[in-house]
């Protein structure tokens, strides 16, 4: 199994990524490296224990994958902000385009899926409906919003909206740090990376909640293959937006099968404890399968 990393130029900035190749990777009917995509969420980025164990589960089933941080986030240059998801489809499509022209180490590449995790599924969903000709047949959201107007309770606090008021913005948090070794059942958090200042603006806001994202009604589910994964303690993203998510490709999709919606019992939101990637893999292993067999990718 090959790790390698490297830098894909986007037009927000350059943006780093890791990809993991197995020794016998799967291959689609044309004979290219069949490759995952793997988006992270909020001011995250590739280390995360979801991440991480997302990359290991694909490559013990065959399956190259590549993950990487949008920008502004992890690794990559640029500045990130709290309403730019169409941004970040942005990023996202620039990644398909160098995998698909350029390859890896002289293995051509055929993006045959990609997973998005929270502010990220949402970000690969606007991907699959702005630029549908790059839309790969497998789409997985985990943990995904769907109503972006509507802020989590508590996530502001007095002082935050005080100077959003007075100065038009505010210092939200420091990001950046990057997880290391895990600490019994939870994986904790090291102290290394660099770390960034995360601002919201009006403007910011004004553009998450102008984000409309029932235009997945209109993604190719003719072609595509979608598996909506949530987790049964999440306190970050209700329940009900994925059942909308659900609900609204349904309205369009061809048949029953080409939607699939499933919750985990007892994982929250990060998937950061071994008891929820368990049952994650668990979740999207027998799916995945039954999926790449229709496909014919051996």
């Amino acid at each position: 199994m090959d790790t390698v990393e490297f830098f894909i130029s986007s037009p927000n900035g350059e943006l780093f990524a890791r990809a993991v190749i197995p020794e016998s990777p799967r291959r689609t009917p044309t004979g290219n490296v069949a490759l995952i995509l793997i988006s992270h969420g909020l001011l995250d980025n590739i280390d995360a224990p979801v991440h991480r164990h997302l990359q290991g589960l694909f490559a013990k089933l065959s399956l190259a994958s590549l993950a990487f941080d949008f920008h502004g986030n992890g690794n990559s240059t640029g500045t990130t902000t709290y309403g730019n998801y169409y941004a970040e489809a942005d990023d996202i499509a620039a990644v398909v385009t160098h995998l698909h022209c350029k390859g890896i180490q002289n293995s051509n590449i055929q993006v045959i899926g990609t997973l998005g995790h929270s502010k990220g599924a949402s970000s690969m969903l606007l991907f699959a409906y702005k630029y549908m000709h790059l839309c790969p047949p497998l789409i997985i959201t985990l943990s995904p919003r769907f109503w972006l107007a509507r802020e989590i309770t508590m996530r502001w606090t007095d002082e935050n909206k005080q100077q959003l008021q007075k100065n038009g913005k505010f210092l939200w948090r420091k990001y950046g740090k990057k997880p290391t070794k895990s600490n019994g059942d939870k994986i904790s958090e090291g102290e290394s990376g660099l770390v960034k200042e995360y601002w919201i603006s009006l403007s910011d806001m004004s553009e998450r909640a102008g984000t409309d994202m029932s235009v997945v009604q209109a993604l190719p589910l003719h072609r595509c293959y979608v598996l909506n994964i949530m987790g049964s303690k999440d306190q970050i993203v209700p329940d009900e937006d994925v059942w909308e998510y659900d609900r609204l490709m349904r309205l369009s999709a061809p048949s029953y099968d080409r939607v699939v919606t499933r919750i985990v019992p007892g994982a929250a939101h990060f998937w950061n404890k071994r008891r929820e990637l368990a049952g994650l893999e668990r979740t999207l292993t027998p799916w995945l399968t039954s999926v790449l067999s229709k496909l014919s990718f051996i």
